[in-house]
């Protein structure tokens, strides 16, 4: 083909096929007839092929080597065709590789003319195509291309129509170019409603008191880039609303800018409403503990304090933090400032045992107001478990009962006087009656005595008188002591009632009679020692009568102690005996020798006979009864019983 005999005069065919292969690299150029005169380095290098190779073909059609032999024939056939009408040639087919594999390629040619209109030559290009499918069938690649796009496509509208969201996409300003089916059918509004002239871009369908907070937070996103959400009131096709959370991200170019904003919309009102009457619930909740004439607290399974009341932290006159930095736990910086200096004690140990236990708290202690002063209060306390039985949280309750102990103590110390009045009240007539009942023999003694004396002191005795007169002495004395014995018959009981109960009860009973006495008092009791302890037949009133004694005698000697005062009742088996310690902490006995003697009697008040007479009840009960000191400090009382062996294991 000679320089300017084509349409191109000012470039030839070769010149024209460089042309061609700076543009697309894998470019050939034939004569008319089909002959390669030209094929790109890089094809030669793709296609494992040369130009002699090409066109040493028998048949003169020099794709034979490269092109598939399942889609050669086809190939050919259109190659033929394109050489004798002109008609550009446009084929997809199979193409070998320089690796010995297929893929697929696209084979485009145009026709070049002379100056008389024939055909000069052929310019082509091969593109490979394998992206666009590797089907072995030999069909058209681009139309079956399109049309798995289009099921794809179809797939993805499928998939977004049928999705449980409200799907949508904007303009980068915020202009809705797309709602899915899901968006239409729910809130009624198709895209043509959501960018209708009169209506706000995309805000047609949010409540109207909800429209401004949303357009702020939307054109905040669009200007800083941010992704968008937002919870507000969306419109339903019924016309009602339902709470919707909204959530946008923006898609960006190459460079970075915005170009549209996706969006999807979810119904989030049943979340909303449920958490509306969840809060509701606990305002409701709040505001009962918060009314209720008590104070209230809550700590976790450990015992720390994680809630007071409002009338609680009034009451105290700080907050849950403020214990937490004075270098110490935030229950015992709570516990060392509230609680009494004397209760401390007795709480911790209390508390510690039901933490460890998970039973139930209860105790009466002092606790320190906001003003510093200590006030009586009652406080209880039970764990809180899951469904596993476990203690999650601890609830707590106090009430102030300073004005009921008070009372309390008003009611005994009048009970108190009561008793005393009427004891004195007593013993004055019982007084009265035994001086009534003895004066007279005692006057006749008396009497007698003095004319007995006369007549030994007449000159000479007369000693018959006086012998009559020692008679009548002796008579009247027998008739005082007579006296006596009937008023210490009176008060002998007739019958001697006993029973082999557990001493165990008969103690706690006695602790009982004292817990009110020993609560206005502030003395703790405890008792300890062995339990099923039985005695041979015992009286369990004059038992009890001992204990008691022995008790009280042991709280007065603690009167004057500011602190540990605790009364210990301990009963153990001392072989075929039981042995009973009542200990105290006060100042010990000052006359350990004298204590047990009749009308021997250490306190301003007393007539010294009940140490006596309790030695009495033990002794006769076959016991002994006595003294000792208590360590550290203080005294202890022992008696021993006799223990009834055949009923003890």
């Amino acid at each position: 083909m000679e320089s300017g005999s084509s349409q191109y005069p000012d470039i030839d065919a070769v010149q024209a096929a460089k042309v061609v292969e700076r543009i697309t690299g894998n470019a050939w150029a034939t004569d008319a007839a089909g002959n390669f005169i030209y094929v790109t380095p890089v094809a030669r290098g793709v296609f494992g092929t040369s130009l002699e190779s090409l066109n040493s073909q028998p048949d003169k059609l020099g794709w034979r080597q490269v092109i598939h032999p399942e889609d050669y024939d086809a190939a050919a056939v259109e190659w033929r065709r394109c050489l004798q009408t002109g008609e550009h040639y446009n084929v997809e087919h199979r193409m070998l590789r320089a690796s010995g594999v297929y893929g697929w390629a696209r084979s485009t040619g145009q026709p070049i003319h002379d100056g008389d209109g024939a055909i000069a030559g052929w310019y082509g290009t091969v593109i490979d195509v394998a992206d666009y499918g590797t089907s072995t069938e030999a069909p058209d690649m681009s139309k079956r291309t399109e049309a798995a796009l289009r099921v794809r496509e179809r797939q993805l509208q499928q998939l977004i129509d049928t999705v449980p969201a409200l799907i949508w996409s904007t303009t980068a300003n915020g202009t809705p170019t797309y709602v899915n089916k899901s968006f239409a059918e729910v809130t009624g509004a198709t895209l043509e409603y959501m960018t209708a002239p009169d209506q706000s871009p995309s805000l047609g369908v949010v409540h109207p008191e909800d429209r401004a907070a949303a357009r702020e937070a939307f054109l905040h996103s669009v200007k800083a880039g941010v992704p968008y959400i937002q919870r507000y009131r969306q419109q339903r096709a019924g016309g009602n609303y339902r709470w919707t959370e909204t959530r946008a991200e923006p898609l960006r170019d190459e460079s970075g800018t915005i170009v549209k904003w996706y969006g999807v919309s979810s119904d989030i009102h049943d979340l909303i409403t449920t958490q509306e009457a969840l809060r509701e619930s606990e305002q409701h909740l709040q505001q009962l503990v918060e009314t209720l004439p008590a104070l209230i607290y809550c700590a976790l399974p450990d015992g720390k304090p994680i809630y007071r009341s409002q009338r609680l932290r009034q009451y105290l006159g700080f907050n849950l933090e403020e214990t937490d930095g004075l270098g110490k736990s935030r229950l015992d910086g709570t516990l060392d400032t509230v609680i009494h200096p004397d209760d401390l004690a007795m709480v911790r140990v209390r508390y510690a045992h039901s933490l460890a236990t998970g039973e139930p708290y209860l105790l009466r202690h002092r606790l320190r107001r906001f003003d510093g002063v200590y006030r009586w209060v009652e406080t209880r306390a039970s764990a809180m478990r899951n469904g596993d039985g476990e203690i999650v949280q601890w609830n707590g309750i106090c009430l102030d009962i300073e004005d009921q102990v008070h009372a309390q103590e008003e009611l005994s110390r009048a009970q108190e006087n009561l008793a005393r009045s009427s004891q004195a009240a007593s013993l004055a007539e019982l007084s009265a009656s035994i001086a009534h009942e003895i004066n007279q023999p005692l006057s006749a003694v008396m009497n007698y005595s003095s004319a007995c004396q006369r007549w030994l002191n007449a000159e000479p005795p007369n000693i018959d008188r006086a012998q009559k007169t020692l008679d009548r002495i002796v008579h009247s004395a027998n008739s005082a002591a007579d006296v006596i014995s009937r008023i210490r018959a009176l008060f002998k009981q007739s019958t001697d009632k006993r029973d082999s109960a557990e001493l165990g009860a008969v103690v706690r009973q006695a602790r009982d009679l004292l817990a009110e006495e020993a609560g206005r008092r502030r003395i703790a009791t405890v008792i300890e020692g062995e339990s099923g302890l039985r005695l041979v037949p015992f009286d369990r009133v004059q038992i009890q009568q001992v204990l008691v004694n022995l008790m009280r005698n042991g709280m007065d000697a603690m009167a004057s102690v500011s602190s540990e005062r605790v009364l210990h009742i301990r009963a153990c088996r001392a072989g075929d005996m039981v042995r009973v310690e009542v200990s105290d902490r006060g100042r010990g006995v000052q006359f350990p020798d004298k204590i047990f003697e009749p009308f021997f009697t250490t306190k301003d008040q007393g007539m010294g006979m009940g140490l006596a007479i309790c030695r009495s009840i033990v002794e006769s009960h076959g016991g002994r009864l006595w003294a000792e000191k208590n360590e550290p400090h203080g005294a202890k009382f022992v008696f021993t019983l006799p223990l009834d062996v055949a009923k003890m294991p």
